[in-house]
């Protein structure tokens, strides 16, 4: 397997790619030639206010440097610091162009179900230390009334309508209106409003989707992912199952207070979470981060796993279970987003903290757990093979299967098969 792949095996996908799949956002953007700003400091502001409808709605102002060859240089998004406020506010964005910047992309972000207002958008560049020149903006206070040009949209959404209102304005007679008072998401897995709930859970609020009836399947996704990761899996669980699907603390739709991640927390929040729906045992299917949170489950709270399948997880974290590479690639991740200020990214930094430390475990340990246990991985998965058998040696009720050909991406690249072994061993045990 290459190199390249496994790394994102390990981490799956980046946070930021997840949130460009999710159906319930939108954008305008306008992009300058930034070759002359090469280099320099900039500051972009913006007038906004928000009418909301849906009380998670929100907007945000964002700034992209485009570099060559499609890279991506200065970015942030304000997700860190969602607008909701009802009344006009200037808000506003600084950084530095990228020396081979080729153009620099701006504009207005918006999601989910309200009515986003925004005027009065601003570029300066810094000429001389401490001092600013406007850069002339096309239409930046949208008194023109077309927004076709030199406005587009990056980001195009059935149900949110855009276009120049005079009912309110920040300067002027018009500001640009995007109207989401229809706008209806298309539910998916980990994005359904007719399945969906939160609940509070230690300081924060989990998301869970249920699907199904019967005994309770508890999914538990794997670092940087969600829900979506399971796609493959819920319909069919759901037809034997009750299925609780979960978005780990800070991730997915699930927040966080800032407490340091570690799979013994998630364990303590999933503890917490079966208490909360009245759950006293449950079967668990752990991949990957979930997998390790499982096996910890099993040990802490013996009484609330019926049964557990692991895939893919580890015990602790050194090059006995990893190769080596592996914490380099890391590592030099980390290096790369030192300076990032977007809420995604730092997040994305702790869950790359999180592999490199966790979990903090020994093999001793498993010897107390009673449930049946499922301990399966991939020929070719990234935990090394004695790893994983040395977690199904030292689990006495155990099932080990290394799935010949096979990734740590399994439960994705044969869904059949996974989906087949895991009922097999859930009816069996």
């Amino acid at each position: 397997m290459k190199k390249g792949f496994l790394y994102i095996t390990i981490l799956l996908l980046p946070t930021f790619l997840f949130a460009q799949m999710k159906n319930d956002w939108g954008a305008f953007n306008q992009r300058l030639d930034a070759k002359n700003f090469a280099g320099k400091k900039f500051k972009l502001q913006a007038a906004v206010k928000v009418q909301l409808i849906d009380p998670t709605s929100e907007a945000e102002i964002w700034v992209r440097v485009d570099r060559p060859n499609r890279k991506t240089g200065f970015f942030y998004n304000m997700m860190d610091k969602p607008i909701r406020v009802k009344d006009w506010e200037i808000f506003s964005i600084e950084g530095k162009v990228d020396k081979d910047a080729e153009y620099i992309a701006f504009g207005g972000l918006y999601s989910r179900k309200g009515i986003f207002y925004f005027d009065d958008f601003k570029l300066s560049i810094e000429t001389t230390k401490g001092n600013y020149e406007e850069v002339k903006i096309q239409n930046g206070n949208f008194e023109s009334d077309s927004l076709k040009s030199p406005w587009g949209f990056f980001q195009k959404r059935n149900g949110f309508v855009l276009s120049t209102t005079t009912e309110t304005s920040f300067e002027g007679k018009q500001s640009c209106k995007v109207d989401g008072s229809q706008f209806k998401k298309s539910p998916t897995y980990g994005n359904n409003d007719s399945t969906g709930k939160y609940v509070d859970v230690n300081g924060i609020k989990i998301y869970y989707d249920e699907y199904g009836q019967g005994q309770p399947l508890l999914l538990l996704h794997g670092n940087s992912e969600s829900i979506q990761s399971f796609r493959q899996q819920i319909p069919e669980f759901s037809k034997h199952y009750r299925v609780i699907a979960v978005d780990t603390r800070g991730q997915g739709k699930s927040s966080e207070n800032g407490m340091t991640y570690s799979y013994d927390l998630f364990a303590d929040d999933m503890n917490a979470l079966l208490n909360i729906l009245n759950i006293d045992s449950a079967n668990i299917l752990g991949w990957s981060d979930g997998g390790n949170t499982g096996l910890i489950m099993a040990m802490k709270y013996p009484k609330k796993v019926k049964r557990l399948v692991t895939m893919g997880a580890n015990v602790f974290i050194d090059n006995s279970v990893v190769d080596k590479w592996v914490f380099k690639e890391l590592h030099k991740q980390l290096k790369e987003m030192k300076n990032d200020t977007a809420y995604a990214d730092r997040n994305r930094v702790r869950l790359i903290n999180l592999l490199l430390t966790e979990p903090k475990h020994n093999f001793e340990e498993l010897k107390i757990i009673s449930s049946p246990v499922l301990v399966l991985a991939g020929e070719k998965d990234v935990i090394k093979e004695n790893h994983t058998r040395s977690i199904a040696q030292n689990i006495r009720n155990s099932k080990l299967i290394i799935a010949p050909k096979e990734t740590h991406y399994y439960p994705a690249e044969n869904s059949k098969a996974f989906n087949e072994t895991i009922i097999e061993f859930l009816r069996e045990y």
